[in-house]
């Protein structure tokens, strides 16, 4: 199971690590999603709402395709003060994926944390449901603020984004410690492929 849940912490730290180079993303999100995909996978069995999960990042790697080569990144994880780019970019590849980002991560913190209080990791469980939380109320604003920053005329406005960016960098550490935490401590199921990517 260790192994999964290392696709799963690699796949996430791709999609959060954006370092475009020229036109191209050297962290590419499509790569990251499919490996998230691949990971949810891997341990559907014994975490049913993986198998939800797993479609989800599969339509977030091909919506992700058009950005992936993209001048202009419209990434939650960026915590951009102002959407720019086509109607595609902001629209569908911003808003409509963010949204669907939010609700992938609240299905991998979810479906974590059921498996660990199933398996009387109520520690990894706790973790799992306060990091989850602390990072979707602090991006959810910023998802819904973003595309309407120049209708705002608010002082200090720059200074809530900014609070709102710090907590959800916190939450994503967070979540990312739960999945380096999860393959360490939640290992008594091995799945049958194993991918050797290990954190």
């Amino acid at each position: 199971m260790k192994p999964a849940f290392a696709n799963l912490f690699w796949g996430l730290l791709l999609v959060w690590i954006d370092i475009p180079f020229s036109t191209f993303d050297v962290f590419n999100d499509t790569v990251g999603y499919l490996l998230i995909a691949y990971g949810m996978h891997r341990i559907s069995k014994p975490i049913p709402l993986f198998t939800f999960g797993r479609w989800l990042a599969a339509f977030l790697a091909i919506l992700s395709i058009p950005t992936t080569f993209s001048e202009e990144s419209v990434s939650l994880f960026d915590q951009p003060f102002l959407l720019q780019g086509t109607w595609w970019e902001i629209w569908m590849s911003g808003v409509l994926g963010e949204f669907a980002l939010l609700l992938l991560i609240y299905t991998l913190c979810e479906g974590i944390g059921r498996l660990a209080k199933s398996r009387g990791e109520n520690g990894l469980f706790e973790h799992m449901r306060g990091s989850g939380s602390v990072y979707l109320f602090s991006a959810v604003p910023l998802m819904l603020i973003s595309p309407f920053l120049l209708n705002f005329d608010i002082e200090a406005l720059p200074v809530i984004l900014l609070i709102l960016g710090g907590v959800s960098l916190i939450g994503m550490l967070l979540i990312l410690y739960g999945l380096i935490r999860a393959g360490r401590d939640l290992h008594r199921t091995t799945p049958k492929r194993r991918l050797d990517i290990r954190v």
